[in-house]
């Protein structure tokens, strides 16, 4: 069990139900025992009154005064009964009938008491002392009847088990709200952390519990510290790419001037290398581009890069050929990474460019999680042997036309990353080049509600 919330719960709920119980045993215990220190007083009262009953007649045995007796031990069955034990006589109460009780012989002020069963099946508490009257030794043992006390016992026993189950449920919900009341700064804690995984925010807020702010704190710095250090290496990859391009100028003069007209292969050895640095330079100052200033995050919104990412495809190809690039996507967000997909789509749109006379078609469907992307062109396509090497990383079909061929590698990297599937083949309506692609996320599925 991972939740604290619930562990809490748990923890306070079964400290409430131990201490109910322990309460109840208590009370339980304690009533007990006062019922039958009170019954124990009440048979001490009875034996005052029965010893002043009890007396000797003329020949010497132990008689007892009817009239002073109360009427309840005259009631068979009744509850209360006595039983006097003397030399050679013993005495009983009328409200035993013809039961009895066991009793042993006491030495004077020596007293017992002990629980018994008596007539009916009654519990029974005794209390029997050892007694000297008249030159007379005796036992006198009385007994009441416990059901009634037992009675109110159980009644007591189970007012408390609905009381306390009562009591039990109300504090479970007073509970349940304070813990939850207590956790909502992390709720929302977690939901600013799902809009951070989606790209919706920067940082998170920093109005939160005390016991958390250092780790929010913690976090929000290595946040822009992240993306800090991302914006300074695309800055300076792009820095890097605009040094680079004066030296090579004159690397490609040098390479065209007359000081190596003798020397024609290392003239033409020079030309092309230094075009296919220039080709990588152009290449990742494109990417630079495509990508743009957006922080590091997974949300991908369609509807709001294609339009930046068209228009600056279509300013780059404008002095070669008016282009037309039709797109279509779901008014949406997608949970993948805004760089990986603007560099996806920015190397799928360009080569589109690079190929077609006029037309482009970009289409996107699926949900926050699955991506189908169709890109196609009206250029000259490719047949299915050419399709097969297409994605080899460095490979290029034309090597006339501008660029590396590293494009559709880039793109066959990301799709592996986001295990989905590519597929090239010639387009039915457009008659060039149409790469279909699926990609799906499961790294967001799973991810904080």
């Amino acid at each position: 069990m991972n939740s604290l919330q619930r562990r809490l719960q748990l923890g306070l709920a079964a400290s409430v139900v131990i201490l109910l119980v322990l309460l109840w045993w208590l009370l339980s215990g304690a009533f007990e025992k006062f019922g039958e220190q009170f019954v124990q007083a009440r048979l001490v009262h009875d034996v005052d009154s029965l010893l002043s009953s009890l007396q000797v007649d003329d020949t010497g045995q132990l008689q007892l005064a009817q009239g002073h007796m109360a009427a309840i031990y005259h009631q068979p069955f009744s509850g209360h009964y006595f039983v006097v034990v003397g030399k050679g006589k013993t005495l009983y109460s009328r409200s035993l009938w013809d039961e009895t009780l066991a009793v042993s012989l006491l030495q004077p002020g020596e007293t017992r008491q002990w629980l018994t069963e008596g007539p009916s099946r009654q519990p029974l508490l005794v209390w029997a002392g050892g007694f000297q009257k008249q030159g007379q030794t005796f036992t006198l043992a009385v007994a009441e009847d416990l059901s009634p006390l037992w009675t109110s016992m159980r009644r007591f026993n189970g007012y408390f088990a609905a009381l306390s189950l009562l009591v039990l449920i109300v504090l479970l919900g007073v509970q349940q709200y304070i813990v939850r009341r207590s956790f909502r700064p992390l709720d929302q804690i977690r939901r600013e952390i799902k809009n951070l995984q989606q790209g919706a925010v920067g940082e998170l807020t920093e109005a939160v519990p005390a016991e958390v702010q250092p780790l929010v704190r913690e976090v929000n710095h290595l946040l822009r510290l992240l993306a800090e250090r991302l914006q300074r290496s695309r800055n300076a990859m792009g820095n890097l790419a605009h040094a680079l391009k004066g030296p090579l100028s004159l690397l490609s003069q040098l390479a065209q001037g007359d000081e190596l007209r003798n020397l024609p292969e290392l003239a033409r050895e020079l030309q092309v290398r230094t075009d296919t640095i220039r080709q990588l330079i152009d290449r990742e100052l494109k990417r630079a581009r495509l990508m743009g200033q957006g922080a590091p995050g997974v949300r991908f919104l369609p509807r709001e890069e294609l339009p930046v990412l068209v228009d600056m495809l279509q300013r780059m190809y404008a002095d070669e050929r008016h282009l037309t690039i039709h797109w279509q996507a779901p008014d949406m967000a997608f949970m993948f990474d805004r760089d990986d997909m603007l560099e996806l789509l920015g190397n799928l749109l360009d080569n589109a460019c690079k190929w077609a006379r006029q037309k482009v078609n970009c289409e996107i469907q699926g949900d926050a999680q699955h991506l189908q992307l169709v890109v196609e062109d009206d250029g000259p396509g490719c047949d299915e042997a050419e399709v097969a090497r297409l994605t080899e990383r460095g490979v290029r079909i034309d090597e006339a036309a501008p660029g590396h061929g590293l494009g559709l590698a880039i793109v066959r990297d990301v799709v592996e990353i986001y295990d989905g599937g590519l597929q090239l083949d010639r387009s039915p309506t457009l008659g060039g080049l149409r790469v279909k692609l699926s990609l799906q996320n499961r790294g967001t599925e799973n991810g904080p509600d």
